[in-house]
């Protein structure tokens, strides 16, 4: 199954969990990624994830806020799903919360908007984000 996923490495443990269950899932490191070595920047990656047509699942918060980032992120037409919330997570929490809302991230993910777009996810769903 051709990836269609990739998680940062800020949780490489949510990643690979969500690799094992659902097949279509990527990470630093990855084999089916080795233009993403584990360790590349945000800077680095975001250009072969967009190229790729890669869908990111992150729990770096900030990356919406950082200019030079989020730049990056509409630059290169990336789509992707931000993991926030109120505490820090666990990647048990991420998982729980993601697991909670996959149905939903499937249908945006195959209803193929084109990027750039980011939606937060929560324990209580879905939101955009204004990249404008």
């Amino acid at each position: 199954m051709p990836p269609r996923f990739f998680v940062d490495e800020n949780d490489l443990a949510l990643g690979k969990l969500l690799a094992e269950q659902h097949g279509d899932v990527v990470y630093p490191g990855h084999d089916d990624l080795p233009q993403v070595p584990r360790g590349a920047l945000d800077d680095d990656w975001l250009p072969i994830i967009g190229q790729r047509r890669l869908v990111v699942i992150t729990r770096d918060q900030r990356i919406r806020y950082r200019n030079a980032e989020k730049q990056a992120w509409v630059d290169h037409g990336v789509r992707g799903f931000v993991l926030t919330g109120r505490r820090s997570q666990t990647t048990a929490d991420s998982l729980a919360i993601l697991q909670l809302h996959w149905a939903k991230i499937e249908v945006l993910v195959s209803a193929g908007p084109e990027g750039p777009w980011m939606h937060a996810v929560t324990a209580s769903g879905l939101r955009a984000i204004e990249l404008g």
